[in-house]
């Protein structure tokens, strides 16, 4: 599998302390700052959340400035990443970590109250898998809480000109890094051959979760959407 190879090779690292750490100041931390904030005014009581696609922990350091006392369970196919969240979190009892696909989570049904993912359901090889997991893990009325970039419905000026700043930027780092290049080529690809956010909205409501919001960034190329799993 292709993106398992991708993320558990010397890319995964060089993802991590390169493109995120230059990438998260400029805008990204400030999507996953909404993520958060949106999920837990929903859950403010959360007393477990998964971070599935969790990498470094990028997310669930925030999501623990605003429970600190709920149990974090970061998820990840990457074993390089996952060691890197262990070490941002080794002063942290309350969180635990698993290497897993992201299509067959080892968690119980109705387990979670907040399921974060991020920049993880446009990486797997069968989106509605993971979407069937995401629904099976968290229980009824809990938060998916999703940040992703999405294929773009229809292109303006704005989003033209993000994208043109955002493909300059990976086109940069495969300039300093060309031994990458095919896996930042496919993170172009992966955008190309994911669904528009009005099409995923879709398929998250036929696969019986309400949509509470949709926050689009950057003319739309980025895109959080909470959903709820409806009460049964």
């Amino acid at each position: 599998m292709k993106v398992k190879e991708i993320f558990n090779s010397n890319f995964a690292i060089y993802y991590e302390k390169v493109i995120n750490r230059l990438s998260s100041p400029i805008q990204i931390d400030k999507w996953r700052k909404v993520l958060v904030k949106k999920a837990v005014a929903i859950c403010p009581n959360a007393s477990t959340a998964i971070d599935c696609c969790s990498g470094a922990g990028n997310v669930g350091k925030f999501f623990l400035r605003e429970n600190p006392k709920a149990k974090l369970i970061n998820c990840d196919i990457s074993k390089p990443l996952l060691k890197l969240a262990k070490e941002n979190f080794s002063n942290k009892e309350n969180v635990f970590y698993v290497c897993s696909d992201n299509r067959f989570f080892p968690i119980k049904d109705n387990s979670t109250d907040i399921l974060f993912s991020s920049f993880c359901v446009r990486n797997s090889p069968e989106p509605t898998l993971t979407i069937s997991e995401a629904y099976r893990v968290i229980r009824s009325g809990g938060v998916w809480a999703i940040l992703d970039f999405f294929r773009i419905e229809k292109e303006s000026s704005l989003t033209k000109a993000n994208n043109f700043i955002f493909k300059s930027f990976m086109n940069f780092t495969k300039l300093v890094a060309p031994s990458h290049s095919e896996a930042i080529d496919y993170l172009f690809e992966s955008i190309k051959k994911f669904y528009t956010v009005t099409e995923f909205k879709n398929i998250l409501l036929e696969s019986n979760f309400e949509i509470a919001e949709i926050k689009e960034f950057m003319g739309g190329v980025a895109n959080v959407l909470i959903a709820i799993k409806k009460e049964v």
